[in-house]
């Protein structure tokens, strides 16, 4: 009989490829990282920060970026963030991602002061903040007692976190730029449709009280 981690691992795999292949082959961009010759120094120092254990404090960011991006970053549970950030995602994210959503949005933010600056980041910052968006949308979901709650959570994770790293491919880990709203759509009648599926089996294979007929 399949366990319920199996179940998980399974829908999970059926989400990231599906969703991979739309963010990826149908709207392929140049997918090629190049590293520039010279990074913002301060931009640099910052998302080195915010992606380690270390705690980003308010005096790593830039000086000039309030009047550069537009805004202050404020601390939300713990976490240095833009506070009216999200994340991009072709399907409903749960309340649980909300600060990882908007801390990893400060993480961009940087990439984009970085470019107005005319001294772009390397691949290497963009690719550390879509991990760290990746670990703490399932750290999230392990705080879940519920095992199909968790589980339709970690699917849901997967989902969103293949559609940053497919978006962020194909805009060759530069800095993030506003797209056609077409990827989001078909990505997003995917990831529904995969969520349900994985709640609907998640229901039907749970074990049924002693007695009960099927």
């Amino acid at each position: 009989m399949r366990t319920t981690g199996t179940r998980r691992t399974t829908w999970a795999a059926v989400a990231c490829a599906a969703t991979a292949l739309l963010t990826t082959t149908g709207f392929a961009g140049t997918g090629a990282a190049s590293t520039p010759r010279h990074e913002n120094v301060a931009a640099s120092a910052a998302v080195h920060t915010l992606t380690t254990p270390a705690a980003l404090t308010e005096d790593s960011i830039p000086e000039d970026f309030a009047s550069v991006m537009g805004y202050t970053p404020v601390r939300i549970d713990g976490m240095l963030a833009n506070p009216g950030g999200d994340c991009s995602s072709p399907v409903p994210l749960p309340l649980e991602f909300d600060t990882a959503c908007k801390a990893h949005d400060l993480g961009y933010d940087l990439l984009r002061y970085a470019s107005r600056s005319g001294e772009d980041l390397g691949p290497w910052a963009r690719q550390s903040l879509d991990a760290q968006l990746d670990q703490r949308m399932h750290a999230a979901c392990d705080t879940r007692a519920d095992e199909q709650a968790r589980a339709q959570c970690f699917v849901t994770a997967n989902v969103a976190t293949t559609f940053v790293t497919g978006n962020s491919w194909r805009q060759a880990y530069s800095a993030p730029v506003t797209e056609s709203g077409l990827p989001y759509a078909l990505a997003g009648g995917v990831g529904v449709t995969l969520l349900a599926g994985a709640a609907a089996w998640s229901i039907r294979r749970r074990p049924r009280p002693a007695g009960a007929i099927a």
